[in-house]
């Protein structure tokens, strides 16, 4: 496979069928998750950076892009079951992560699992290590997620209301583009819905997950961007403190998207 090749490959997951995007001609495995609302093109700027070193595996989450998802919801452990299915699969025991903003938030949870296989770590803009906003709060439980979960399915009758609280300035413009986006269409409604219920199982565990970098010795870099109205600029210190020599941060001059991981050239891959 050249390294302009795009080769896919379907896993049959528990009834669920898992859409995976193999680039790249590496001796080292990359698996790479893409964020909430995106797929497996978001990576598409980086493929030409990553196919020397990496042979990478980018994977749709749950209802995104050609991943099916048959299930109300999701969990780390099935997260960790596809991993597995990937390592199987490629023939690798070792490996590397990379995540964007939800996608992140999957690596994060992956670290303290497979600990002991992983060679590098790419966090870019990566949700779970403070969570703003009120799709991702911990402290709202399951039970209450999952009553208030129905409501998600005739929420697109909420828009004029947001639009008229957007006018009024009391809900903030990133806010509000969400709202008008997710809401919208019912395929995005149901994305909502089913996230919004596996969030509340969805944690990262962030004393776990630091002891398993120090322990491990796994190098993490993580990107933030300057421009970002989404993941706070403090997360990459908070990741940081106390496992300072494993875990660089690099600030990029952009936003959220963090240029479809184009940011990797940064450093030496």
């Amino acid at each position: 496979m050249s390294d302009q090749e795009k080769k896919e490959v379907t896993l049959n997951y528990n009834g669920q069928e898992i859409y995976c995007q193999v680039t790249g001609q590496g001796a080292e495995l990359l698996i790479a998750f893409p964020g909430y609302g995106s797929t497996v093109d978001y990576y598409a700027p980086a493929q030409p950076l990553l196919a020397h070193k990496f042979t990478t595996w980018v994977i749709d989450l749950p209802l995104h892009g050609k991943t099916k998802w048959r299930q109300p919801m999701f969990t780390i452990a099935d997260f960790t079951e596809i991993i597995q299915m990937v390592l199987q699969r490629a023939g690798h025991l070792s490996f590397s992560l990379l995540g964007h903003s939800f996608g992140g938030r999957v690596v994060l949870t992956q670290i303290p699992l497979f600990g002991p296989q992983l060679n590098r770590v790419f966090l870019l803009a990566p949700d779970g290590i403070k969570n703003p906003g009120l799709m991702t709060v911990s402290w709202i439980p399951g039970w209450f997620r999952r009553m208030t979960s129905g409501w998600v399915e005739q929420s697109h009758r909420l828009l004029p209301f947001a639009k008229w609280l957007h006018q009024k300035k009391w809900i903030a413009p990133n806010i509000y583009s969400f709202v008008q986006y997710y809401l919208k269409t019912s395929t995005r409604r149901q994305q909502v819905k089913m996230y919004w219920i596996s969030l509340a199982d969805f944690q990262v565990d962030l004393p776990k997950l630091k002891e398993t970098i120090k322990s491990k010795k796994i190098h993490v870099s993580i990107f933030l961007g300057r421009r970002d109205k989404i993941i706070p600029s403090e997360v990459g210190k908070i990741l940081k403190h106390e496992i300072e020599p494993w875990v660089d941060i690099i600030e990029t001059n952009t936003g959220h998207m963090v240029n479809g991981g184009e940011v990797l050239k940064l450093i030496d891959l």
